[in-house]
């Protein structure tokens, strides 16, 4: 192979990579995560959940909606194939209820413009939490971020554990 044969090849995957990244970055992204968190609210510390929406990429992403979902009804393995099958995906969040955080009277801040690099947070306290979980099959939620193009970027599930109520300290 001549060294002319070589460079050509090499300045077309070069130019190919090049490419592809700056077609990755143009897209905007979002993380949205969920940890057990705590709150101070009139001096008195409130445990739940923080909904942490995150935008890693180098553009501003419009969101206007932030809901959360729980499991309602078990599907059985042969429900589960069939919309796999017929959708032509796999449904992962098949029986689980999208709610919106405004029917627990919960501010969600949206619309929301996220610039670059910045992140924003709400916190979902523990009454709630378990306002939710009367309906749920188990402790598990998750959270999706709807962008104002109706993209939805969806978190992992999490499972909540039993909240214990704390119980006041006596002098011995």
């Amino acid at each position: 192979m001549k060294i002319t044969e070589f460079l050509a090849v090499y300045a077309a995957c070069l130019s190919s990579i090049v490419f592809i990244w700056n077609v990755v970055r143009t897209v905007p992204r979002v993380n949205v995560k969920l940890i057990l968190g705590v709150e101070t609210v009139n001096k008195e510390y409130i445990s739940g959940v923080y909904i942490c929406i995150q935008n890693p990429s180098p553009h501003t992403v419009h969101l206007s909606n932030i809901s959360v979902l729980y499991p309602y009804v078990k599907k059985e393995l042969k429900e589960i194939v069939l919309h796999a099958l017929k959708f032509k995906r796999f449904p992962w969040r098949l029986g689980w209820v999208h709610s919106s955080l405004s029917n627990y009277k919960l501010e969600d801040g949206c619309p929301l413009s996220l610039e670059a690099g910045k992140s924003h947070n709400v916190f979902v306290p523990q009454k709630i939490l378990e306002e939710i979980f009367k309906d749920s099959e188990r402790r598990e939620i998750a959270a999706v971020v709807q962008d104002q193009l109706g993209r939805n970027k969806y978190s992992r599930k999490f499972e909540v554990p039993e909240f214990v109520a704390s119980k006041p300290e006596t002098d011995t």
